[in-house]
């Protein structure tokens, strides 16, 4: 059974650069993730096998020898966000330095029991919003983000088949975002100690670590009447 049905989908998601093995670097994140105050329940029973099988990859197109290999993984999970509700968690390597953590809810406003799945109503946002904070907290990610059907790689100018080197962490700077109007984000945050805002012509909140909590204009359902 599909774990996540129907839609739209909240994204939220963030990008890290990868440093040392694979198999190692998964493992600290999933780490990490376990001790969120946000609490996560993995679903999966095997999940040695899956961080193995990220580690290992597949190829893109088995009859190529050149082919690029994909490194990506998928988990079901519970994440106590505004309630109890269902999330898949996916980890994919995007360049030779840089992976993708991107959770992905269900996003209408409307419970759907039969696939039991809990709606995100304007006042759940908040909620969501503390959870990509405590993200940031945890990883001091270089850029994430709140999307709805967008992951962070949506204010990139790279549109590129992912993995691709257009995608190393280096190549992710402030100026990929600066002049967009952030029409399908709720909110993006952004460390500074890569490299400074100014002047922010966003509304904005300063975090810890460098932070910088941008407000996007995917506006609430009140705010759109």
């Amino acid at each position: 059974m599909v774990w996540l049905q129907g839609g739209p989908f909240l994204e939220v998601s963030f990008v890290l650069k990868l440093d040392g093995e694979k198999k190692e670097a998964i493992q600290a994140i999933i780490d990490k993730l376990s001790n969120l105050d946000h609490k996560i329940e993995i679903v999966e029973e095997r999940l040695g096998e899956i961080i193995n099988s990220f580690s290992n990859g597949y190829p893109y197109d088995i009859e190529d020898p050149e082919t690029v290999f994909i490194h990506a993984m998928h988990l079901r999970l519970y994440v106590h966000v505004a309630g109890r509700r269902k999330a898949n968690l996916q980890i994919e390597q995007i360049s030779s330095n840089a992976l993708l953590v991107f959770f992905c809810f269900y996003g209408s406003e409307y419970d759907a029991p039969e696939w039991d799945q809990i709606g995100i109503g304007d006042e759940d946002l908040i909620c969501f919003n503390s959870f990509l904070t405590e993200l940031y907290t945890t990883f001091q990610f270089k850029l994430g983000s709140i999307g709805v059907e967008e992951d962070v790689l949506g204010l990139l100018d790279c549109e590129q088949v992912r993995p691709n080197e257009c995608y190393r962490f280096e190549k992710i700077k402030t100026q990929s975002f600066f002049d967009r109007n952030l029409t399908s984000f709720h909110s993006v945050i952004w460390n500074e100690q890569y490299g400074k805002l100014d002047p922010i012509p966003f509304d904005y909140k300063r975090l810890n670590h460098s932070g910088l909590f941008i407000k996007g204009n995917n506006r609430s359902r009140k705010e759109r009447t």
